[in-house]
Order: structure tokens, then sequence, then C-alpha cells
């Protein structure tokens, strides 16, 4: 995570703004139904909270900001809706069920075990929320993005539409994929039961 101690501050002033309000929008419509009004989302990798922000007045909800990197929490912007959580994917500081959805927006490959990201995920949401995961294909143009994190030590892995549904799905979050705007995806998922 040392890139994004140097990059937090480019991160909050270049990269944060492409997500727009309309972006931010049409999240929130995909989340909507998952979260009664008051209801608590989880933004898993949120960084800078810039997403959150707009999500939580978008959908008059409390939105977590939970990020392993305290540079990119600092940004995190002060509101009432809003919580920043230092804290790791893989090893979340929340009880079960104590969420009612969740959106890892272009972290999935980030994380470091991404099996026990994905398990806590399904833990901490509950049963029947719902869970977007916005992420790159990591075919075509975008693998010299996958090259470049690569170099610059960054550990996950970038997964294929179908391949990262089917892995969501044997860790309870059973959901769709669709082609988004670019070389991006997302999968809107839901919490099922443990089959185990």
């Amino acid at each position: 995570m040392n890139l994004f101690r140097w990059a937090a501050p480019v991160y909050h002033h270049l990269v944060d703004p492409r997500r727009s309000g309309e972006d931010a929008a049409v999240i929130a419509a995909r989340l909507r139904p998952y979260l009664p009004p008051g209801g608590h989302l989880l933004d898993v990798g949120g960084g800078t909270g810039a997403i959150a922000a707009r999500l939580a007045g978008a959908l008059h909800a409390r939105v977590t900001v939970l990020d392993p990197s305290p540079d990119m929490l600092a940004h995190v912007p002060r509101h009432p809706a809003l919580t920043a959580v230092y804290g790791a994917a893989e090893d979340m500081p929340f009880p079960d069920a104590a969420f009612d959805a969740a959106l890892v927006s272009d972290a999935f490959h980030h994380f470091r075990d991404q099996d026990a990201a994905a398990r806590e995920i399904a833990r901490v949401v509950r049963l029947g929320g719902g869970v977007l995961v916005l992420e790159m294909d990591p075919n075509g143009w975008t693998r010299v993005v996958v090259a470049a994190e690569r170099l610059l030590g960054e550990p996950g892995r970038f997964f294929a539409p179908v391949e990262l549904r089917a892995f969501l799905a044997q860790r309870r979050i059973e959901g769709r994929w669709q082609a988004e705007a670019g070389a991006s995806y997302s999968i809107l998922g839901t919490v099922n039961r443990n089959t185990e």
C-alpha cells in the first residue's frame, strides 16, 4: 500500500473527480433496493471517500469508508453521514451483518487476500444485502494498467468478469455482471446463506 501513501494527494485531486455526480447517481440507483432510508453502506477500499460522500446524500444513508491507507482516509470529507475507518478488507473491524450493502469501486484487485476479503464482505453485509463491485477487465488495453500495477508492487489480481462472478458466488455473493463504460465492468450481487 506504499503506492497510496505518496499517491493520496494526487489521487484526491486528479483521480477521484473522474467519478462524477452522474456516476454516483447510477451507483446509488443500483444500491437503493438494498438500503432502507437511514441504511448503512460500507465502501470497501473507499480511499478518500469521494464516492461515499456523493452516495450518502443520494441514498440518504450512512456510509462507512474502510481503507488500509491513513493517507487516503485523511482526505475523507467531514460529513455527519460519513465515517472513516482504518482497516483491511481481509480482516474488517465490524460485527456480522452490520451493513445493508457494500461497494467495492476499483479496489478488489488491490486486496492482498481476495478470498478473505470476499468472505469478510459476505460476513459484514446482512443476509439478502447487496454487494456492488466495479472493476476493470484485464483484457485489451487494460493489460498496460495491470502490468504497471505489478511493477509498482501491487499484490492483487485482476479477474475477467465471468471469473469474478464465479469467485464471489463461491463466497456467498450471487450476482450478475454487466459491461460498463470503457474497459470496466460491474457485478451486482446479493449475500446468500452459507451452504458449506
